[in-house]
């Protein structure tokens, strides 16, 4: 991934940043407020990030455009409040929400980690994927993510493990997993034994779950968890089936709005009975598309039409998924009816299971409870902690080995991807700590990202240290992108030509809050008449 461009505006004023290289761009100025902030913000914004933006900056007026290169391939990528157009060889899509934006990437352009959360695999969510490699000014916590929502930091280290394709686990430190499973081993062993002298169970199965707790108490819980999980699985199935049925059949009336449109054009002229106008405008919530124009036009169809063969496709899968779960049911609530006189053939044989029937019922009082405790803790996701930790181990290892390189007589302790709640770390430490940590999940995990971090030297950060971070940054042999503060001294001192692999942007020059400008807007137009829009 290579950023090549950067812009925001609207009609009435933009900037445009395109001097972009393939390796560490610091971009810097004398003072604050020169709008290296709200550029930083836009790159992550344009591609699905929750950004935080400097008060008084109101994105809602804003479009915000990035262009980008994955594996050779070059993404126009267009955002406007939660709406995203992706431009890619001449096709135009568009997704109404973040959402459906995020299955777009994780199918097409990038590899998004699936995690655990609320029960099950889901797709990371793009501003927690994205804290990879993107790092801004405002709302650090070394405790925590930075971008919250509905995540946190146990999200984000599964997310690490899932991206690295190590099975993924909510960790609960104070449950001994190991000793709850051998327990569990133990009880059910214990059971086993109990069951064999009952020996109605052995001659006649279906009779004991009629006369035996015991065998009624397993068949019943076992037919009870399985019908309690294929309904919760069927409710969520049809949840998900009648809201991808109802965007496809949105989907399908829009295009047969944009059809009937073509044929009024073919036949006549549309034209505004006001102010006799024959420009057609489609607008979703956030996009207005000029549809009189032909080419246009056929791309928004195009687009709808690759949206409906999805809808589609999905629904069918979803459909086939319930039925497969009914058809269980239905085999679940088969309960064969044994004749009475076998009752009367094995009328000792029931006799002698009360007394084994007691002894059972406290040891499958403790086996529910041992299975529920395993159950809370791996809720359904495959267990793999000897890797986990191993590979936490290596992590942690190389934010270490960076630490010494920056701060070789630093004392700041290491022990994991985020700080506990009250030690959190301040000042320049805050900033070493970031570095290390962002330039050694780039080195294990070795994405193919970018690294972007605003305001890189905050902390009164030293000098000789932040030489350091600048070379190490080079070592990567990939695209950084920096911000930074110079003090009145550094900034005449031509700080960072000293550096041949820095490609530095003096933003001094930029009128104080004012990166947008006017004298852009013509240029930025002229980058929006690549979409099928009209702002």
């Amino acid at each position: 991934m290579i950023l090549k461009k950067v812009a925001i505006g609207n009609r009435f004023e933009a900037f445009i940043e395109e001097r972009f290289q393939d390796k560490t761009n610091i971009i810097f100025s004398d003072d604050n407020n020169k709008g290296k902030t709200i550029l930083m913000q836009s790159i992550v914004y344009s591609i699905g990030y929750d950004s935080i933006w400097p008060v008084g900056f109101n994105p809602r007026l804003y479009y915000f455009y990035s262009n980008i290169s994955f594996e050779g391939v070059d993404y126009e990528f267009l955002r406007h409040n939660n709406s995203i157009l992706v431009l890619v060889n001449n096709q135009n899509y568009l997704f109404n929400s973040v959402a459906e934006f995020k299955h777009f990437l994780s199918k097409d352009i990038m590899k998004i980690p699936y995690i655990p959360k609320d029960g099950q695999l889901k797709i990371s969510d793009l501003s927690l994927f994205y804290e990879l490699f993107f790092l801004g000014q405002d709302k650090r916590n070394t405790s925590n993510i930075i971008a919250k929502s509905n995540y946190n930091k146990v999200d984000f280290v599964n997310m690490v493990f899932s991206y690295q394709g190590i099975s993924t686990i909510q960790f609960d430190e104070s449950i001994d997993i190991e000793a709850l499973k051998l327990r569990k081993i133990e009880l059910e062993d214990k059971i086993k034994i109990e069951r064999k002298k009952i020996q109605i169970l052995r001659k006649s199965p279906q009779i004991a779950t009629f006369v035996s707790s015991l065998a009624n108490n397993e068949d019943f819980e076992r037919t009870k968890t399985r019908l309690k999980d294929l309904h919760s699985s069927i409710f969520e199935l049809r949840k998900h089936r009648n809201r991808e049925e109802n965007r496809r059949v949105k989907l399908t009336y829009l295009l047969g709005e944009l059809s009937s449109l073509n044929r009024n054009l073919k036949e006549g002229k549309v034209k505004c009975s006001d102010c006799s106008s024959t420009n057609i405008v489609f607008s979703n919530d956030d996009f207005e598309f000029d549809v009189s124009n032909k080419f246009v036009r056929d791309s928004i169809v195009y687009s709808i039409n690759e949206n409906i063969k999805l809808k589609d496709e999905v629904v069918s899968e979803l459909n086939e998924l319930i039925y497969k779960e009914q058809e269980e049911i239905n085999k679940l609530l088969e309960t064969p009816n044994p004749e009475f006189g076998n009752y009367v053939l094995f009328e000792s044989e029931i006799r002698n299971s009360k007394e084994i029937n007691d002894s059972v019922a406290f040891l499958r009082s403790e086996l529910t409870e041992v299975d529920n405790q395993i159950k809370s803790i791996n809720n359904g996701i495959e267990l793999n902690k000897v890797k986990q930790e191993a590979f936490l181990e290596q992590i942690i290892a190389e934010i270490s080995n960076l630490y010494r390189v920056i701060d070789p007589n630093g004392t700041m302790v290491v022990n994991g991807l985020f700080t506990k709640a009250n030690e959190t770390f301040s000042g320049s430490e805050e900033q070493e700590f970031y570095f290390c940590k962002i330039v050694a999940l780039n080195n294990i995990l070795k994405h193919n990202y970018p690294i972007i971090i605003d305001s890189f030297r905050e902390g009164e950060l030293s000098t000789t240290k932040e030489e350091k971070m600048i070379e190490e940054f080079i070592k990567l042999n990939k695209q950084v992108i920096l911000t930074s503060t110079l003090k009145r001294e550094e900034y005449s001192s031509d700080k960072y030509s000293s550096f041949e692999e820095v490609n530095a942007l003096d933003f001094s020059k930029l009128e104080d809050s004012k990166l947008l400008q006017e004298r852009h807007v013509e240029d930025f137009l002229q980058i929006i008449d690549n979409f099928p829009i009209s702002i």
